[in-house]
């Protein structure tokens, strides 16, 4: 039997097939919606050195770009070799998550950025902190102990770049517990003592290199690392791999423990 366009039969089975395909691609869009997200990478606690190193490349120019702003910094020494490290409480104990995951942080200048009061919060509180100008870049960086990493690709997986800006404590406040540490420079965990008025909050960051157009993205957007001073531990000699090149660090004391925080702007 030959069908027209004007066949009943025709025109339910053309309705039957539009309502098929509307409904699987009602469905497809509901399973892709309903398919969980993979969880972004956790950060670890940082114990962060000053450190000098001198056989690094001189940084390209880089546009950063955060919750704060975007801008252009100026990129001066490095200042600062962070390490992941066990914090071991009366009540707990937070391991290390990504062992190779370091930080190396550069000293910055910017053009004149937005000041901010934000409330950040952690395992030692909740404060109103008032932000200044951002003077760190922090890169995921390699590390090793016995000579050049000579890793590929030359930055480790699993960590944002940061920015870091110096705080003040306007109001609430954190309460460091008895507290133990230790990274990769101790051979055991050491006692250490927490100042609880924090140093410096590091941002999320995404990182453009202008030379190449390069994107390094933000893989955590929401746990940033909030810094407080902490008593000397144990150090050694490294040498640190990222993407402003490999140098052989030289750790000069020990400065701040950082721990992951969540951060909201209120002003």
């Amino acid at each position: 039997m030959s069908l027209s366009l004007r066949s009943p039969v025709l025109k339910i089975g053309l309705a039957a097939a539009v309502i098929m395909a509307a409904t699987a691609g009602t469905m497809a869009g509901v399973s892709a919606a309903s398919a969980p997200r993979a969880a972004p990478p956790p950060v670890d606690h940082q114990l962060c050195y000053n450190a000098t190193a001198a056989t690094f490349r001189v940084p390209p120019p880089v546009m950063l770009a955060n919750q704060f702003g975007t801008f252009q910094p100026a990129i001066g020494p490095f200042a600062f070799h962070c390490n992941p490290v066990v914090k071991i409480t009366p009540t707990a104990t937070f391991p290390i998550t990504n062992p190779n995951a370091h930080l190396g942080c550069w000293a910055i200048t910017a053009p004149t950025q937005a000041t901010h009061v934000v409330q950040v919060t952690n395992q030692f509180g909740t404060g109103i902190l008032a932000t200044g100008q951002p003077n760190l870049l922090c890169l995921p960086t390699w590390k090793s102990l016995t000579g050049p990493p000579r890793k590929k690709p030359n930055q480790p997986p699993g960590l944002n770049h940061f920015t870091c800006y110096p705080v003040s404590l306007q109001g609430g406040g954190y309460q460091p517990p008895p507290i133990m540490l230790q990274d990769e420079f101790a051979p055991q965990p050491v006692p250490a003592q927490v100042n609880p008025v924090p140093q410096e909050l590091c941002l999320p960051t995404q990182k453009t290199v202008l030379t190449t157009g390069k994107v390094y993205k933000i893989i955590n957007p929401a746990m940033h690392l909030l810094c407080f001073q902490v008593s000397p531990t144990p150090f050694l000699p490294a040498w640190d791999e990222n993407q402003f090149g490999m140098s052989k660090v030289n750790i000069l004391h020990t400065q701040w423990l950082c721990l992951p925080s969540t951060k909201k702007i209120i002003g």
